[in-house]
């Protein structure tokens, strides 16, 4: 497993319960409980706080005092794909959103021609008497939309259509 942050990296290797350096097994990742690891080197302890891990982007977030530090993770096989120039061969191609569940759209709250960040807000869905926004699952440019506020949609109905 490699991790790196900006410039910095280390690759690490699993040895009993805890994780060294390639090349300086002075260096040791100690899990301590679900939220705090222990970095040990020779001449200290430093203990840091897990906040987040993002398993999509394969990134983790830890705070050491009160410092947040966001370190990118990358496994042999993300190398490999790397190497090989297909580094995002493994992310789904996402061309349209496709209604959820049956329902009425409430607001439309995008343009053709916007562009919209993943997590975004595209369009409010009342299903079962429910407000569901419907967001973005990727960063993208919206080409088409094919409803208008209060129509209704039925399940896998195309909504609204990237570049």
């Amino acid at each position: 497993m490699k991790i790196t942050n900006g410039s910095n990296s280390a690759q690490l290797i699993k040895k009993n319960n805890s994780w060294i350096t390639e090349n300086n097994s002075n260096f040791q990742l100690i899990p301590k409980d679900n939220e705090t690891v222990l970095i040990k080197t020779p001449s200290n302890v430093y203990t840091f706080r897990c906040l987040a891990v993002n398993a999509e982007e394969k990134s983790v977030t830890i705070l050491h005092q009160t410092k947040k530090y966001t370190f990118k993770i990358t496994e042999p096989l993300d190398e490999l794909l790397k190497s090989m120039g297909l580094e995002n061969a493994l992310t789904p191609k996402i061309s349209e959103i496709k209604a959820p569940m049956p329902g009425l759209v409430l607001d439309i709250l995008v343009k053709p021609g916007d562009s919209v960040k993943k997590g975004d807000k595209i369009l409010i869905l009342e299903a079962m008497k429910m407000e569901n926004a419907i967001k973005s699952p990727i960063d993208a440019v919206i080409s088409e939309i094919h409803i208008t506020k209060g129509t209704a949609v039925d399940k896998n109905q195309s909504l609204v259509v990237f570049h």
